[in-house]
């Protein structure tokens, strides 16, 4: 038998986010609906991430 895991990636850089990675996770300000991601370093350099559904943009 095989299980696969699957990965969070982060809004803005696209990078995967491992269990232990210092990221916040939130949902859209804008529509709500939409699980937004950000690694540290995106969050850090604080840049832009946009979301998928309503196409909202944010810090």
């Amino acid at each position: 038998m095989s299980s696969t895991i699957s990965l969070p990636a982060c809004s803005c850089c696209h990078r995967h986010i491992m269990p232990n990675d210092k990221c916040v996770k939130f949902n859209c300000p804008n529509c709500g609906d939409k699980l937004i991601w950000r690694c540290e370093s995106c969050r850090e350099s604080a840049k832009s991430y946009t979301c998928d559904l309503c196409h909202s943009q944010g810090p």
